[in-house]
This record gives C-alpha cells, structure tokens and sequence, in this order.
C-alpha cells in the first residue's frame, strides 16, 4: 500500500480502543495536511472492553443497505460475528471524505465502491494486531494466534479470550503497514447473501431506529414554515398577530425561506401557519404554466445547441439513408417523495451548536452550520440519524431543509426541530428537471444505424453549484451521460443540448440523467430494430462491442426464455439494457395492454456490478429500483399551473402501490470486472423496457412519461 496515513487513539480511561485507516486518493492527496492527521476521533472501528465492537459510518443508511454490507467486509477480516456489529454515525471530519471530493456524502450509488477496500483492509489490521497483542500476552508466536467469532484462541493451549480483553495492549501494538486481505473467491461473509443487518432490522420493525423526525432532546420545540407556494414569489408584508397569540405559540420569526413558527409541539406550529396573512410580490413566473415551458422548450431547440457530441458526417448518412426514424420525447418535473418528510434540528446556544441532520451530505450540511450560525466547526457537534428514504432529495446541493432550520434555530438557546410537511416536499422544488428530447437516426438498406443525433433541452442540475465542473461548455452532465455516451458502436453523430432557465430548482434524482437518456436510448433503438424487421436482442448485440453486454443481453433472454415467448393477445415483451454507476443492467419486461391501461406483469433483470459484495442487497436493490421507475411510467408527474406546482401529497403525486409491483427475478453475473454501483443502475432500463413491451402489444410507442393511453 502507498499514501497511507493510519490514525488510532486509545483511551484507557474508557477502556476502548479505536482505530482510523485512512488511504487517500489520487484526487486528494494533496489534500492531506498534518492538521487532518491529528484530528479525533478519526475511526472507523471501536472496540471496547465488554467486546463491544462498534462501526463508525461516514456514510448515511437511508435503505440502501450500506451500513450492513459494509459492516460484512469488515467482519470478514477481522473475523467476528458480524451480526453483533453495533453502528455510530461519524462526526464530521476530512478521513470519512468520498472520493468525489473533499467531502462526506453519500449518492452515485458508491458507497461500496468507494469504502469496501478500506473496510476490509480495516479489519485486516485489527486482525493483524489482536493476533500480535494476544502473543505477547500468551508469550507464544503471533503464528500460534487465530481469531474466531470475536475471539482470540491460543492454538497451543486452546486458551480462548474475547477482543475486549486486548483492548488496553493494543495500544502498545505497532500498526501493520501492508495488511493482507483475502481474495474474494475465498471469503465467508462478503459474496453470500444476507439479510439487512439484524440490529438496523430489528430498531426499525420494532418502532425503536431514530430518523430524523425522532429526534427528542430535553428543551426540544418545534417549528413550520410557511414557504410561497409559487416559484420566486416574495413576501411583501405579513401580519403574525393573529398566529403570535396562539396558545403555544413561542415565536414568529422571518428567514430566507419564508415564515417559521417555533411552538411548543409541532401541530401548533403546523396550524398557526394557517393565522398568518401574507401580502405577496408574485413576480413574473405567476403567468407560466406546463404548456408555456413546453413551448419554451420547443423554441429553444428550433436554434442551435451546445454539443455533446459530434463525430462522423450525419448530414451525408441522412442523406443516403434508407429510413429515417424522428422521435419525441417529453419527460416531465419529477419529485423525490421519500417516505419520512424532511427534517433539520439544531440547538444553538453560547457559540456552540448540536445538530441532527438528514443530509446525504454531511459537509454540506455541517459548512452551511458554519456560514448561518457563525461558529467554529470544533464547536458543532453533528448527529446522524437514519434516513426514511432519499433518493438523492436529501443530497439537495442548496442544502434548503438544512438551510432553513439553521436559520429558524439561529440564537434562540433551545433546540428545534423544523420538520417539513409532505406537501412542502412535493410542491418546493428541487425536482428531477423537466426534459425534451428529440432523436433523429438514419438507417441503411440493411436497417443498420448510421447515423444518431439528439436535442436534449432541459434546465442544468450542475451550473453553478459546487458541482460545476458537470456542467462544461453549455452541458449539463445529466443531459448526456448515458446519451452521449451510449455502448452502440454506430458512425456518425450530432447531439446537441439546450440549458434552460427557470426560478425551479432542480436537483438529481434517482439514476440522475440515465432517467431519460435511458429512454432516448433503448426506445429508439428498439424502433430502428422494428423497421428493420429483427430481433431486438439480436439487432443490439449486433451493434455492441462490449462483451459485458452481450453477455447481460444473453442471459436476461435465457432467463426470460425470450426466443420462445409465447404470442398472446394484447401482450408485449420489451428490451433495455443500460450502463449507469459503473454496473450494466438488462431487463425484460412482459406487460399485459388493456383498455386505455397497462399491467407490467413480469420483469426479467440481469446485472453485473462486477461483484455482489451482498448478493442478497443487490437483488433487493434491484426490486426496489424497477417499483421505483415504474412509478414515472405509471403516474408520477410534477405539472405546473401559474407558477406554482399542482400536486401536493402522495394521493396526486401517486408512486408505485403493491398492486402495481411486476413479479421480477434477478441474476447477478459477477463478470470480475471493475465494481459498480447498485442503489440506481435497476432503474434506467424498466422506463425503456416497459414502453417497448407495450409497443410490442400495441403498436404504439409512448414517448412522454407518465404513460397515458387513449
């Protein structure tokens, strides 16, 4: 190993001992300064003298299972029970930093990426060096050590210790500079199925797993803000009068985000809201509607766009092709809706503050403590608790839940917990932006493409965020990514693409911009293999040169038995196979039409992340991406009507029910190759798939989502 830094405290005072691995990358080496080397506690793993063993997570649960799958590399070192593995939220600190920058945060589905080396090296060293504290205990070679199930066992006279008795000597104890980790073929834990870690599924079944709307402290108040329902309205004037003599009401306080109400329980709070007249300056966006972006859109792309790709000469393919495919594509504003309402809780008081935050970033959330409430980042005292579900909403790069319950707790010396409403959440903003797409593909006397050109006009998640390098020369990575950068070897390219603007903010959402390249891509190409009269399957494989694919596309058939699908009425079978996060997906979907309606019936899924850490979490992951994209398919939609969003809470903005969940089977392929992501990659190809199962039944190729028969 090269550029390591290890970083381990021990506390005889609390008999536990915590070490801190900590290998930089290549990105943020630089970074590295003696400062960070010393900070405390920097630690991943916490044993303690009852053999309590504790993992220290910089990354947040919300779901997606890291926290279990995780905790299983390390155990599979350190050679422990890993069910009885306990979980702490880190504090935050530069050694708990993502690859993706200086900085805590979890999304791109890369948790396991980017930490499960670290983890198992982790308990590689620990391993290394409870073996090396028991031999000098035992007076016998480190040789004659072995560890089992949380112990240490003297081979020579069968004498067996717990962890916990070591804890004191491993302060003594040099740390290894090049621990072995086993090769995955020969690993016990990592590579077979578990389910969710015991102790995060039992907390959460049985009621006693803090979120972020549990947080209960001694003081704790509560707040509601009441926010402008249309996008970029101020407020004029208000009048709280009425709302400050409510029973239980402790205080009326304007801040950025509009008018917060502290009271004693929340439904105070909630239903003074209701007391509080407003006078406000609507502005200019109070005229628009769906219908008028839309225009917007179709005008800008009538101009010439910024280009994501150009190469080969599509003016002559179209010229001499024999068919010419054009398509429309219309993709609408799409919210988050995760299950548990968004929530922030800060105490400030005497310069310090404690916080309890939902934020997939905890750099985010944490810098903007320091910016609002004006103190020193020693001072702050960070708590994460689970997350009821994020999808990326909790990532908001304008950080605004978090935002807006720092300013509602700012000075008043007593902690508050700002919870947000449902309606807050759907109506706010912060969506998976609005997107028109136009295709337009050349086919030759064979019905092979020649040529592929895209529009893509959307508003930009990147620009000017502290994510811009994603937005470069007019671009916005999720316009192209997927797009741009499709697996179909194809010769001649012209795609361009259109930023527009809007006071609505945007945000990524789950699979980021693979939710509508995925469509762009899968469904076009499935029309150029209609008219040209073959086999999906065999058309795409025809166009690939990657054996990864090829190989998806081989099994999800077998699995789907495709070559022998059974021709019945109103019934379609489509094909998507789609690269996101580093993982190929492929799936088959089985959809059965029916009058001015459609049922997904069966899904077929195939996935190589390279290797399944937790096969049994990637088939979950699996599940819950394809209910997740069906909802897009099926009804979702964020429409605006004079400015302001139309649907406010899960009986409009209606996800997937049970009713709607398709029978799915999944098959991993652990192809070795580089790890991939596995929280997104299972949604991009059901959009695709589905509207090409549905074209198969019907004859009619649905291009604007939700899908709405007529």
């Amino acid at each position: 190993m090269k550029r390591r830094d290890f970083l381990k405290t021990s506390s005889l005072a609390t008999s536990a001992f915590v070490i801190g691995f900590y290998i930089p990358s290549k990105s943020r080496a630089q970074d590295i300064t003696q400062k960070e080397s010393s900070l405390q506690p920097n630690a991943f793993v916490e044993i303690k003298s009852d053999n309590t063993i504790n993992f220290i997570f910089g990354q947040v649960e919300m779901g997606q299972g890291t926290y279990t799958t995780l905790a299983m590399c390390i155990a599979e070192e350190l050679n422990v029970n890993w069910e009885e593995i306990n979980f702490k939220g880190a504090q935050v600190a530069p050694v708990y930093n993502h690859f993706y920058g200086p900085l805590m945060i979890t999304g791109g589905s890369s948790s396991i990426i980017a930490k499960q080396l670290e983890m198992r090296k982790i308990g590689a060293v620990l391993n290394t060096m409870l073996k090396q504290a028991a031999s000098k205990k035992w007076k016998v070679r480190a040789y004659d050590v072995e560890t089992k199930d949380s112990k240490l066992i003297n081979k020579r006279t069968k004498e067996e210790l717990p962890f916990g008795e070591f804890v004191v000597d491993l302060a003594s104890i040099k740390v290894p500079s090049d621990p072995k980790i086993k090769d995955l073929k020969d690993c016990k834990i990592i590579g077979k199925p578990h389910s969710r870690h015991p102790k995060e599924a039992l907390a959460k079944v049985t009621g006693k797993a803090d979120f972020g709307i549990d947080v209960r402290v001694d003081g704790l108040k509560y707040a509601a803000v009441l926010h402008p329902t249309v996008f970029g309205a101020k407020i004029k004037s208000f009048d709280a009068s009425k709302a400050q003599k409510k029973v239980g009401v402790i205080k009326v306080k304007q801040i950025p985000s509009g008018i917060a109400v502290i009271a004693d329980t929340w439904y105070i709070a909630k239903t003074a809201l209701d007391e509080i007249k407003v006078d406000w300056d609507l502005g200019e966006f109070a005229k628009i509607s769906t219908e008028d972006m839309d225009k917007q859109y179709e005008d800008a792309m009538k101009k010439e766009g910024a280009s994501m790709r150009k190469d080969g000469d599509s003016v002559k393919a179209f010229k001499e092709a024999s068919n010419v495919i054009e398509l429309d594509y219309d993709f609408p504003f799409l919210a988050h809706a995760p299950m548990e309402p968004l929530s922030f809780a800060a105490h400030h008081k005497d310069g310090k503050a404690i916080l309890w935050s939902t934020s997939q970033s905890q750099t985010l959330a944490f810098g903007a403590a320091l910016k609002i409430l004006g103190v020193k980042a020693e001072d702050i005292t960070y708590n994460t608790p689970y997350l009821g579900g994020g999808f990326g909403r909790r990532g908001a790069i304008n950080m605004d839940f978090a935002v807006e319950g720092l300013f509602v707790a700012k000075d008043e010396g007593y902690p508050i917990l700002t919870l947000w409403t449902r309606e807050d959440d759907i109506k706010l903003g912060n969506y998976r932006p609005k997107y028109k797409n136009k295709v337009k593909l050349a086919l030759d006397e064979h019905g092979d493409i020649t040529a592929f050109d895209a529009k893509v006009a959307s508003q930009a998640i990147f620009k000017g965020s502290p994510f811009a390098m994603l937005y470069k020369d007019g671009v916005d990575g999720a316009q192209q990514e997927g797009l741009a950068t499709h697996p179909y070897d194809i010769n001649s390219h012209n795609m361009q693409a259109y930023t527009m603007e809007s006071p609505i903010s945007v945000l990524w959402w789950r699979s980021v911009g693979h939710t509508q390249t995925a469509q762009t891509v899968e469904c076009s190409i499935d029309q150029a293999a209609f008219i040209a009269k073959k086999d999906p399957i065999e058309y795409r494989k025809s166009m690939l040169t990657n054996k990864r694919f090829i190989n998806l596309l081989d099994d999800v058939a077998l699995k789907a038995d495709w070559k022998n699908r059974k021709k019945e009425e109103n019934v379609g079978y489509g094909v998507a196979i789609v690269e996101s996060f580093g993982s190929i997906c492929a799936q088959i979907a089985k959809v059965r039409v029916t009058k001015n309606d459609f049922k997904v019936e069966k899904v077929w899924c195939s996935i190589d992340c390279g290797f399944a850490f937790n096969p049994q979490n990637v088939e979950n992951q699996m599940i819950s991406s394809i209910n997740f994209g069906l909802a897009t398919l099926l009804s979702s939609e964020i429409t605006i009507k004079d400015g302001a969003t139309v649907q406010s809470n899960f009986y409009d903005y209606t996800v997937t029910r049970i009713s709607d969940a398709p029978d799915i089977e999944v098959s991993i392929i652990n192809s070795g190759a580089k790890i991939g992501g596995i929280g997104e990659p299972g949604t991009p190809p059901i959009l695709a798939a589905v509207a090409n199962a549905i074209f198969d039944a019907s004859g009619k190729l649905y291009t604007s989502m939700p899908i709405k028969m007529v």
